[in-house]
């Protein structure tokens, strides 16, 4: 994945990674609380899923390149 975000990124495209583990590497990596199968959170849970989409998508304006935070 971190390829592929470094490659998007070198276009000018920031991009956000959202990880269930430590040690990601990627340019922008949102760690979330959730199993491997469930990035975003249990199905059906639409306000999960906004709230997960609109933290990951804060951290574009939020972070400037390589950095890995808990959301």
């Amino acid at each position: 994945m971190g390829l592929v975000c470094e490659a998007i990124e070198s276009r000018g495209i920031p991009t956000v990674t959202l990880a269930m583990e430590r040690g990601v590497v990627a340019p922008r990596v949102a760690r979330v609380p959730f199993p491997y199968n469930l990035p975003m959170g249990e199905p059906g849970d639409r306000e999960g899923h906004r709230r997960v989409a609109l933290a990951a998508l804060g951290l574009l304006h939020e972070l400037e390149g390589w950095a890995e935070v808990d959301i």
